[in-house]
């Protein structure tokens, strides 16, 4: 099979920049949104107990753990977010006329063959401007600078946030009936019971990429396959994530911890000394271009997520093998790891909801899902119909990287790294920031 052209070839702009896990600077009701603007900025103040130890949440919703203004999602503490029925707009509206629908979305996240059908049908022009990360997205809906309509991959740790500043507006599932095509786990999910505010988008796992032409030790074999990161790392040629959550809960998922999103200080200074020994041992850099470091030979081992190792073949030099790549998610030895998605919400600063709702159903259209996955994005939805040999047969990665692609199963087995107070943010920013200048 002839694998279709991958944007990457023609541009090296990062579709997926880091995962930046900036703390919710100060966050406090009711200057919530100000708070953001702040936090989209880069700032990272910080925040005394007393303003981010929870107090009354029940105006933004139930359930979750405490530590914030509102809720906190977890797997085991569930958030049923509340909703102002004057907000949702009413069923059988007929969508805007001759508009401009605003969408935020990551680089290459939303692919121009999907987006072209969606302008003719419903007679509008469909506007993308891109964010690198996450934090740039929310700057960018708080602080006016366009009536955006959607955002196409906002990350779970950012949603509860953006609802209490009243930045999400909620959503009327009868526009939207493609919801039902994403795996059931996604119909009603932990961190928006009743999907309320939310659709999924994509999902991917964080495990190790390496180079088996470079490293000999049979990674995917080890008992624990962190090890090799403090046992075998090639000096010079290793590399980490670039943000503080994914590069700390490595060394705690090393030690057995299937729950990461800790508060705990000791905790995040031993996750941070015990890094600090594979950065000093191997002279680790920190970055979020796995796709061209691996392949190019710029690292020979690399922390990385597994959608970005779906799109590393199109860098590869010429007469270099695909089966020189290997990726092993340590989930598959037994040990803990990450698995995570990302999401679909439209924005209150929007001028066309209907067709916001319109736009939603149609990504999560079986055929525009997977048009969007094997020409543009390379990053796996949820959809029932996307199972694992679905998505090889797309020819986009070898046979012996069929684990790139998760399943929904996964979503169980891995552990999801999540927001955090923001006092216990601050906190792993810190020790992230000290790893990366060597104290």
């Amino acid at each position: 099979m002839v694998r279709p052209l991958h944007p990457k070839e023609a541009s090296t702009y990062s579709r997926r920049a880091f995962l930046q896990r900036a703390a919710a600077a100060g966050i406090a009701v009711p200057t919530l949104s100000a708070i953001l603007a702040a936090c989209g900025s880069g700032a990272e103040s910080s925040v005394s107990s007393a303003s981010s130890g929870g107090g009354d949440t029940s105006q933004f919703g139930t359930g979750g753990v405490s530590g914030a203004a509102y809720p906190l999602a977890r797997p085991d503490a569930p958030v049923t977010w509340n909703v102002d029925e004057s907000k949702v707009i009413p069923s059988g509206q007929d969508p805007e006329q001759n508009a401009t629908l605003k969408l935020l979305a990551w680089p290459y996240y939303l692919a121009p063959k999907i987006i072209k059908p969606f302008e003719q049908k419903y007679n509008c022009t469909v506007e993308v401007t891109e964010f690198s990360d996450m934090d740039k997205g929310l700057a960018k809906i708080n602080s006016g600078e366009g009536d955006f309509d959607l955002l196409v991959g906002m990350n779970v740790w950012a949603l509860g946030r953006s609802i209490a500043a009243g930045l999400i507006q909620p959503l009327n599932l009868d526009y939207i009936p493609n919801l039902k095509n994403n795996w059931d786990t996604f119909q009603s999910p932990f961190y928006d019971v009743g999907s309320h505010y939310s659709n999924p988008y994509s999902v991917w796992s964080t495990g190790i990429f390496w180079r088996n032409d470079k490293i000999t030790d049979d990674i995917a074999g080890m008992d624990n396959p962190y090890d090799i990161f403090w046992n075998g790392a090639p000096v010079d040629k290793t590399h980490l994530l670039a943000n503080a959550q994914d590069v700390l809960a490595m060394a705690m998922f090393r030690e057995g911890m299937t729950d990461v999103n800790v508060t705990d200080p000791a905790t995040i200074s031993q996750a941070k000394d015990a890094m600090a020994q594979v950065v000093n041992a191997t002279n680790a850099a920190f970055d979020h271009v796995d796709y061209t470091d691996v392949p190019k030979g710029q690292a020979y081992l690399h922390q990385s997520w597994s959608g970005n190792v779906s799109d590393a073949f199109v860098f590869l030099p010429p007469g270099d093998p695909a089966e020189n790549l290997s990726y092993v998610w340590p989930v598959e030895s037994g040990v803990p790891g990450n698995v995570d998605n990302d999401l679909l919400v439209t924005l209150n600063t929007g001028k066309n909801p209907v067709l916001a709702h319109l736009m939603l159903n149609h990504i999560q259209d079986p055929d525009n899902a997977l048009t969007n996955f094997s020409s543009w994005t390379g990053y796996q939805m949820p959809q029932k119909t996307m199972t694992r040999e679905a998505l090889m047969g797309t020819g986009l990665v070898p046979e012996h990287l069929a684990n790139v692609y998760i399943l929904e199963t996964d979503m169980d087995r891995g552990s999801r790294e999540l927001e955090l107070p923001s006092d216990a943010d601050a906190l792993w920013q810190s020790a992230y920031q000290e790893l990366q200048a060597g104290v």
